[in-house]
């Protein structure tokens, strides 16, 4: 099975690589000066996912935060999302150090416990 599907291939190539060369120009060649629509339509379509992709994950983080109000990490965990689809959708983050989105959640985790703990609640215990 795998010696016929590597031998069709193979021929496939073969012949479009006769095809194109016999025609000249291949199917996809835009000449310069014209306008190529599939470049435009892949750009539409490349900008409609990563809108919704965002849309999504909004949706999904204001879902999160909503059932997080009462727990002690409401703030920890819409920051954590947030860093996770930034390294998603910009590969080139791996290359940045660890310590900004350590130190986006740890500020998260310190702003959580400042709305957790209030003086108040150390004068009402005595």
């Amino acid at each position: 099975m795998k010696s016929i599907f590597l031998s069709t291939c193979i021929l496939v190539g073969a012949l479009s690589t006769e095809a194109s060369a016999s025609n000249g120009d291949p199917s996809w060649w835009v000449p310069p000066g014209e306008s190529d629509s599939y470049s435009l339509v892949g750009l539409a379509v490349f900008f409609l996912a990563f809108l919704l992709i965002v849309h999504l994950y909004s949706r999904f983080d204001r879902y999160a935060e909503h059932k997080a109000k009462s727990t002690p990490l409401r703030t920890t965990i819409p920051v954590m999302l947030t860093v996770a689809l930034a390294y998603e959708i910009m590969p080139a983050l791996d290359h940045f150090s660890i310590l900004l989105p350590t130190a986006l959640i740890l500020t998260a985790i310190a702003r959580d416990f400042m709305l957790w703990w209030t003086p108040r609640m150390q004068e009402a215990a005595k």
